[in-house]
C-alpha cells in the first residue's frame, strides 16, 4: 500500500535513541479521503515545515540510546515520582512523610536508591488506602450518631406536640368547669350584688385559666422552635458533609477512570461509556460501530529506540487521534499500544471512512531518528452493532477484523 501524507494537525511528541529509520519517507501525496460523517472531522492543520520536523529536538525526534543508563532516566524518574506524589490526596497526617520522600526524590536518587524510595512509596500508598477506608468508616458512625440525635430530637418535637394537645383538652375542661360553675352560681345568686361578686370572681378566674396556658403553650412553643432550629442545623451539615465527600469520591473515580500515560479513558471507562452506548442506541435506533486500533511492529519500536522512545509514541499517537475524532466519538487506551473506538450514530460505511483517515493522520506523524524519517504504521478493525448483540462480541467480531488487517499487510482498515 502506498505510504499518504496527510496535513496533520500540529506536531506531537517523541524523543529517541539509536538505530537509523527502518522504513522511507511516503513519496507521493495521497489527498485525504472524503469521510461522509453526521458530524464533521476536526480540521487538519498545515503540516510541520521539514526544519520543524526533523530538527534534532523537534517534538517527533525519537531519543537516542537503545535502554539508556539510569543516569539518562533518571531525569524521567524522579519527575514522574514527584508528580505522582504531588497528585496524590494526601490525609494530614500522611503529608509529612509524602514531602520527606518529595525532598529525596527532588535531590536526585542514584539507582541504589531508587528501590528503597518505591518500597517508601508503596507503603504510604497502603497507608492512603487503609486511611481512606478508615476515614469513610469514621464518617458513617459519625453520621450514625448524628442521625441518633435527629432521631432524638424528632421524638422530642414529636412529645411536645403532644404536650400541646394535652394542654388544649386540659384548658377546654377547665373553661368548661368555669362556664358550668358560673352558670350555678348565677342560679344561687339571691340580689344583684351578689350576683356582681360572683361574675368578678369567676371572670378573675376564668382570665387566669387562660394566661396559665397561654403562658405555657408559649413556653413549649419556643422550646419546639429551638428543636427544629437544631435540626434544620444539623441537616445542613450533615449535607454539606455528603457533598463534600461525594465531590472527593467523584474526582478520585474521575482519577481512575483516565490512563496516566495518554491521558485518553482506560478500559474501565471504555466499559462505562460502552453500556451507555448501547442503551442509547437500542432506546433510539440509528447506527453504532466500535474499532481497535493497534500500532504495528510496536516491539520493534521499544527495541530499537527503547521504551521511552514507546511512551512517547504512544502519547502522540493519542493525541492526534483524539484530535481528529468528532464530539461524540470516544476514544480509550485499551492496553499496550491498542486503542478502542466508538462512532455513535455513524454507519459502517462512514465508519470505515473515519477509520481510514485515522490510519492514515497516524502514518503521516512525521517521527524521525536523526534526521532520517521513520514511518509508524496502524491496523484497525471495525465492527458494527447488530440487533441484540452485547459490546465483548461486537468487539470480538472487531479484533477478527483486526487480526485479517495485520494479515494482509497491516497499516489498513478492515469490517467484520
Amino acid at each position: 500500500m502506498p505510504e499518504p501524507v496527510l496535513e496533520v494537525p500540529g506536531p506531537a511528541l517523541i524523543e529517541t535513541i539509536e538505530v537509523p529509520a527502518a522504513l522511507p519517507l511516503p513519496e507521493d501525496d495521497v489527498p485525504e479521503p472524503d469521510v461522509a460523517v453526521s458530524e464533521p472531522l476536526v480540521e487538519a492543520q498545515p503540516a510541520p515545515t521539514l526544519e520543524e520536523t526533523f530538527g534534532e529536538d523537534g517534538p517527533y525526534a525519537l531519543p537516542y540510546a537503545v535502554e539508556p543508563p539510569y543516569s539518562q532516566v533518571a531525569a524521567h524518574i524522579e519527575k514522574t515520582l514527584i508528580g505522582l506524589l504531588d497528585d496524590l490526596s494526601l490525609p494530614e497526617r500522611h503529608k509529612a512523610q509524602a514531602l520527606e520522600m518529595r525532598e529525596r526524590v527532588a535531590r536526585g536518587l542514584n539507582w541504589y536508591e531508587l528501590i528503597p524510595v518505591l518500597d517508601d512509596l508503596a507503603v504510604l500508598m497502603l497507608a492512603i488506602t487503609d486511611s481512606g477506608q478508615h476515614e469513610f468508616e469514621t464518617y458513617l458512625q459519625q453520621l450514625n450518631e448524628r442521625l441518633e440525635g435527629f432521631q432524638s430530637h424528632l421524638h422530642a418535637a414529636s412529645a411536645g406536640h403532644a404536650d400541646n394537645s394535652s394542654a388544649a383538652r386540659e384548658l377546654d375542661t377547665q373553661l368548661r368547669e368555669h362556664v358550668d360553675g358560673l352558670q350555678s352560681s348565677v342560679q344561687g345568686a339571691a340580689d344583684v350584688d351578689s350576683l356582681k361578686h360572683i361574675l368578678d370572681n369567676r371572670l378573675e378566674g376564668l382570665l387566669v385559666t387562660m394566661d396559665e396556658h397561654k403562658h405555657e403553650r408559649d413556653r413549649r412553643e419556643q422550646e419546639l422552635a429551638g428543636r427544629l432550629q437544631g435540626l434544620s442545623e444539623r441537616v445542613a451539615n450533615m449535607e454539606h458533609e455528603a457533598l463534600g465527600y461525594r465531590e472527593h469520591l467523584e474526582e478520585q473515580r474521575q482519577k481512575a477512570l483516565l490512563d496516566p500515560l495518554t491521558g485518553l479513558p482506560n478500559r474501565a471507562a471504555w466499559s462505562e461509556r460502552v453500556e451507555r452506548e448501547i442503551i442509547d442506541w437500542q432506546e433510539n435506533g440509528g447506527h453504532l460501530a466500535m474499532a481497535i486500533l493497534d500500532l504495528d511492529h510496536f516491539k520493534r519500536i521499544n527495541d530499537s529506540y527503547g521504551h521511552l522512545a514507546g511512551d512517547k509514541v504512544l502519547k502522540i499517537v493519542a493525541d492526534q487521534l483524539r484530535k481528529r475524532l468528532r464530539g461524540r466519538d470516544f476514544i480509550a487506551r485499551f492496553g499496550g499500544e491498542e486503542f478502542v473506538l466508538l462512532l455513535p450514530q455513524t454507519s459502517p460505511a462512514a465508519a470505515a471512512q473515519v477509520a481510514e483517515v485515522l490510519r492514515a493522520t497516524v502514518e503521516a506523524c512525521p517521527f524521525h531518528f536523526k534526521g532520517e524519517r521513520v514511518v509508524i504504521t496502524t491496523s484497525i478493525g471495525l465492527g458494527a452493532f447488530r440487533s441484540g448483540e452485547r459490546g465483548d462480541q461486537v468487539l470480538k467480531r472487531a479484533d477478527v477484523a483486526l487480526y485479517r488487517a495485520k494479515e494482509q499487510g497491516r497499516n489498513r482498515v478492515e469490517q467484520s
